[in-house]
């Protein structure tokens, strides 16, 4: 048996409700038993308590009536073709309808209401929408019968609020449901509702209906319980503030709690709790993508791939401290504290008190803030007056965000990692708390700081790289890294520091099989100890070779080598495409940071994309294009999303970020590109970098990405210094651009005249199935742009979608250095350690 609901969005029209019955049909067609928990049509909560309120104000309130009474009436109209089963609805809508109006005239005459006229007012919205639903069910041939939800869910005080009597609410469900299902019969019930303690009706508040299909599932001890709504599950974070945010596969119940608690608007906050005794798994679904698997939320979920599994914001709060020498080591304090605010009925969302015990602070509503003071210094006037405690002082504006995840338990760093990306962002921590089961590390910062604050964390924890755990005999992975430089030796080492955590929390095991560069092929069948990787590594430090065997002569042994999972490497800054297509058609999967076998001609290209889908296996090229940035996972997931992709604009060349910071800091052309020379930032021969054709090739990668088909040549791509400059010897070709100082030093001069900064930009525009305009060069942009803004080795690409047309997509940070493009390798890896099938 299941419990399907639909909250307010997924039946806000008949077209919605159309959809709903798409869900419904099949699922009942399986004679499984199905009880369908209804919200009501979206908005007419509101409209209803509008309606009420206004009546009470002395205002006009006909019209939110008349609104309620049309939206019903149209949808009736459209649902139900025949006529005498139309008006029995259309008679119910409109009695409804007289009532509140009723209601609302007495509301008018005396100005004022209680708790049971405002349920009575609200409840109607559902009622009116299950019995519509019933109705409608009815006239498409099923056996579906309307249960009200007061004749089943029995509700309860606990500790002064209102929760649903779930033994009560079981026999009324064996009662009243039970017998219904048992004919095989679709149950539609409204969410929402119950009845109170003296048998009068009464809400169960704002997303009231996910509780409802909750208690109902636990009554009937259902397989799985469903709440189908307008997202497609739960996400790492609000999309508001995080554009990157992803869908969460799986979450435990205690995570999901959490989120709950803390803001996350999808789920009721105590929609988990009547789940746990039977353990009844619990699905959050699209009602417009119901393909799509949404979030499992359940107890046997592992912690998963990453210690962070979501993040979330509860704005609109102040903070609370009480200070002062004398509460050290006075007892009943805290005690004091809380049953004042308890007194106030004030709930207090974060708690933190400092070891000295010489201040306590904590996080109430901002609205709540001035009686939650009231009441404390009221408490506290003995000690106030002879200053034992100094002040209770109120810090508005205030937001509480939650990292959430069961792999933080254990996990060592996670809370320097949280103060390190709130640092970089210029977030600052007002006070913080974590529970001894170190599910949630929640910090207190300023509203203004909140969506900076997410992203950061969304980035710190690689949240957009989130997937389902795999299954541990998926991943046993060998890998050989071609090119053992900077970046190579970086990768194997970042692989080694993590080896306990893959194997631990991802059940990935890496082994490295083999290294290859120009010296030779070093190659072990059962991976190399970490040792003997160590020692690899210094003879390549020192300039040895790797081996004496040839390579090319010993790539068949690699290639042969019985892997059950392979993955080939490419560090290099060669053309390697036909050494990459030679691994895939020997079964490697493929992971490149060499933009170069991916700039080969469009056929050559098509040919490797080809080789990858015929053998079955990755290919996957992140890392290429913005380093560790996740540039091409954000366009990937846009276009699962539906989104399309206008165009792409940003700095792709840390080298030439670099010396643009440095010529608007007032350094000459020829000496800033010699300091990058000597930092190592340019290429060995620095012409490479100041041709340009290294950003044309991450916009040519890009741009096919997108599905345009085009090719190098078709690139105009601008130059930083012209052919007379050119010299094979990187010391003459530096000599020679002094000549250009003068000239670069006007350019300069113009853009700050102009308040603009000079940048070097690659822009794609997509004009139509597989057609791009690709330039790349140097702009003088405004100084306050995302771009213009932009310092020092660092990357961005702002992404113009048909969703993010008038606020684009930016994607910014770290795109130069070995650290972070082996991280971005690394990522890479992981997606095809933790992948079921290519994609």
């Amino acid at each position: 048996m299941r419990v399907f609901k639909f909250g307010g969005t997924s039946v806000q029209d008949a077209s919605a409700i159309l959809k709903v019955a798409g869900i419904v049909q099949p699922a009942f067609a399986e004679k499984t038993g199905l009880v369908v928990v209804l919200s009501a049509m979206g908005g007419v909560t509101d409209l209803l308590l509008g309606a009420a309120n206004a009546a009470i104000d002395g205002k006009a309130f006909a019209e939110p009536v008349a609104t309620l009474r049309q939206r019903h009436h149209k949808a009736a109209e459209t649902l139900i073709p025949d006529a005498a089963k139309r008006a029995d609805i259309l008679r119910y809508v409109d009695q409804s309808c007289d009532e509140l109006t009723t209601i609302c005239q007495s509301l008018a005459v005396i100005k004022e209401h209680t708790t049971r006229v405002l349920d009575a007012v609200a409840s109607r919205g559902e009622r009116l929408l299950a019995r519509l639903f019933s109705a409608y069910a009815q006239a498409q041939g099923l056996d579906a019968v309307y249960v009200d939800a007061t004749e089943v869910i029995q509700v309860e005080r606990q500790f002064g609020s209102l929760f649903p009597d779930l033994n009560a609410t079981t026999a009324n469900a064996q009662a009243k449901l039970a017998p219904e299902l048992a004919k095989g019969r679709l149950v539609v019930c409204p969410g929402f509702i119950g009845r109170g303690p003296d048998g009068e009706l009464v809400t169960l508040g704002r997303g009231g209906s996910d509780l409802s299909a909750t208690v109902l599932g636990h009554a009937l001890k259902a397989a799985s319980v469903s709440l189908y709504k307008e997202v497609d599950g739960l996400l790492t974070a609000d999309p508001r503030h995080v554009p990157e945010a992803r869908i969460v596969p799986e979450m435990h119940y205690r995570e999901a709690t959490e989120l709950a608690y803390y803001g996350a608007k999808v789920l009721h906050s105590r929609a988990i709790i009547p789940l746990l005794t039977h353990r009844i798994p619990l699905t959050v679904r699209s009602t417009f993508n119901p393909e799509r698997p949404g979030t499992r939320i359940a107890d046997d979920v592992p912690p998963g791939a990453y210690p962070v599994k979501a993040l979330t914001a509860i704005l609109g709060q102040a903070l609370v401290a009480i200070e002062g020498r004398g509460m050290m080591g006075v007892p009943g304090i805290a005690g004091r504290t809380f049953t004042a605010l308890a007194q106030a009925g004030i709930s207090v969302s974060m708690i933190s008190q400092a070891s000295s015990e010489a201040s306590i602070c904590f996080v109430v509503p901002q609205a709540e803030a001035k009686a939650a003071t009231a009441a404390l210094r009221e408490t506290f006037r003995f000690e106030i007056e002879r200053q034992l405690i100094d002040e209770v002082r109120v810090t508005p504006h205030q937001a509480v965000l939650a990292i959430v995840g069961l792999g933080m338990k254990g996990t060592p760093g996670i809370a320097a990692r949280v103060f390190a990306a709130l640092g970089r962002c210029e977030a600052n921590i007002e006070a913080i708390a974590q529970g001894s089961s170190e599910l949630n590390i929640s910090v207190a910062v300023g509203e203004a700081h909140v969506g900076p604050a997410l992203r950061a964390l969304h980035r710190e924890f690689r949240l957009e790289k989130l997937h389902a755990l795999p299954h541990q005999e998926e991943g046993d992975v060998r890998y050989a890294v071609l090119g053992v430089g900077q970046i190579g030796r970086t990768l194997l080492r970042q692989i080694a520091a993590q080896q306990a955590y893959f194997q631990e929390k991802m059940q990935v095991d890496l082994r490295c099989v083999g290294l290859v560069d120009r010296s030779g092929l070093a190659r072990n069948a059962d991976g190399f100890a970490a040792a003997a990787l160590a020692d690899l590594l210094l003879k390549k430090e020192r300039g040895e070779p790797l081996n004496a065997t040839p390579v090319k002569a010993a790539y068949a042994d690699l290639w042969n080598l019985p892997l059950k999972r392979g993955v080939f490497i490419d560090l290099t800054a060669d053309d390697t495409a036909p050494l990459l297509k030679e691994a895939m058609l020997a079964g490697w999967h493929v992971v490149v940071a060499n933009k170069k076998p991916l700039a080969v001609v469009q056929a050559q290209f098509d040919d490797l994309l080809k080789t990858a889908r015929d053998r079955g296996v990755f290919l996957r090229y992140e890392a290429t294009v913005g380093a560790g940035l996740p540039i091409l996972d954000t366009l990937e997931k846009l276009q699962e999303a539906g989104d399309e992709i206008h165009s792409i604009l940003g700095c792709f060349s840390g080298t030439l970020g670099f010396l643009m910071t440095q010529l608007s800091d007032g350094a000459r052309f020829s000496d800033a590109v010699a300091k990058a020379h000597a930092l190592g930032y340019t290429e060995p021969d620095p012409r490479e970098d100041l041709s340009g054709m290294d950003v044309a090739r991450k916009a040519l990668i890009l741009a096919r990405t997108l599905g345009c088909r085009l090719d190098l040549t078709d690139i105009a791509v601008e130059a930083l210094f012209p052919p007379s400059c050119s010299d094979g010897i990187p010391a003459r070709f530096l000599a020679n651009l002094k000549s250009l100082d003068d000239d670069w030093a006007q350019k300069i001069a113009r853009a700050k005249a102009a308040n603009e900064e000079i940048r070097y930009v690659a822009r794609i525009e997509v004009q139509g199935a597989a057609k791009a305009k690709v330039t790349v060069g140097i702009e003088s942009l405004p100084k306050d742009s995302p771009l213009g803004r932009l310092k020092g080795t660092d990357n961005q690409v702002t992404i113009i979608t048909r969703r993010y047309k008038t606020n684009p997509l930016i994607v910014s940070g770290p795109g130069a250095g070995a650290e972070v493009t082996a991280a971005g390798v690394l990522n890479d890896i992981l997606a095809i350690a933790t992948a079921s099938e290519p994609r």
